[in-house]
């Protein structure tokens, strides 16, 4: 994706922001808002304490539609309600990522676009400048970075340092190899759970190990397949598409499986005879809530 600018916006290409047809000229978030289970103490003054989850808001966006005259006008505005309808992604568990770039940073968050209408509809007919208000309903409360970070390893171990012989003087010696599987930092604020994890074959008794969890595959996978664990939409997939549920191993947790700030490590275990099997993990880091 190119670069946006500051206070840009990018709804799958299509863009608004400074020096654009369609700008903000106003955004309402919720903040930080908890939902939660407490309960009134019936008999005495006070409040027993339940569990609080973050609570998921909409977010208002207020627009400005611009054009050299009402009629320009009017086909950005339309321009701008083609890609709010978002017709493709109105089935259960669809969702569309929202970028926006912050200062020097890019921030995403995943969601569905929702109300979308003019402020006066008579505008249209006879302003070159046109407001409008719109709603986008997030899917979870976190901002995400824009950008993605990968690791892919192998089961095959860093080659080890060592002498060179025969030993001639001065001594020389073998590099080192890098060890596998260490995140030096994962980015974010809080521990992630926009997390990808795609084991490739040739593999049989696969097991992905990270800081707190474990992802095990119970079939062998063969040198031409792979399964792909995606911890935010919870769904665990062959990679033509079909369903992989039922080949994860009991000991696999989608809640637990995430990436936290600061460095971690990954392992990868399992039968491989050629060496050639890899894991990639992506993830973005969380940021907060905005």
């Amino acid at each position: 994706m190119p670069t946006l600018s500051h206070s840009e916006f990018d709804l799958r290409g299509y863009r608004f922001g400074p020096d654009r047809p369609v700008y903000l000229n106003g955004i309402e978030t919720p903040g930080l808002v908890w939902r939660d289970q407490d309960v009134l103490n019936p008999v005495a003054a006070g409040v027993f304490f339940g569990r609080d989850y973050k609570d998921v808001k909409p977010w208002g966006l207020k627009f400005t539609i611009t054009g050299a005259d009402p009629a320009e006008a009017a086909e950005n505005y339309f321009a701008l309600v083609k890609a709010w309808e978002a017709p493709d992604v109105r089935d259960p568990g669809d969702e569309v990522p929202l970028d926006f770039a912050l200062h020097d940073t890019v921030r995403r968050i995943y969601g569905r676009p929702r109300d979308l209408k003019l402020t006066d509809p008579s505008d249209l007919f006879v302003l070159e400048t046109l407001k409008a208000e719109g709603t986008f309903q997030p899917s979870s409360p976190d901002l995400v970075d824009g950008v993605s970070r990968q690791l892919k390893m192998t089961m095959t171990p860093g080659r080890a340092g060592g002498f060179v012989f025969p030993i001639v003087f001065p001594w020389g010696t073998t590099q080192g190899g890098t060890r596998q599987g260490i995140i030096s930092d994962g980015g974010g604020t809080t521990p992630t759970h926009d997390v990808l994890v795609e084991v490739h074959g040739p593999v049989s008794k696969a097991v992905v190990t990270g800081p707190g969890w474990r992802f095990g595959v119970t079939q062998n996978l063969p040198y031409d397949r792979s399964i792909i664990l995606d911890t935010r939409r919870r769904t665990v997939l062959w990679d033509t598409g079909t369903s992989a549920a039922g080949l994860i191993s009991p000991g696999t947790r989608l809640d637990d499986i995430t990436i936290p700030p600061g460095p971690s490590e990954i392992k990868f275990t399992g039968e491989d005879q050629s060496g050639t099997s890899t894991v990639t993990l992506t993830w973005r880091p969380t940021i907060t809530t905005l």
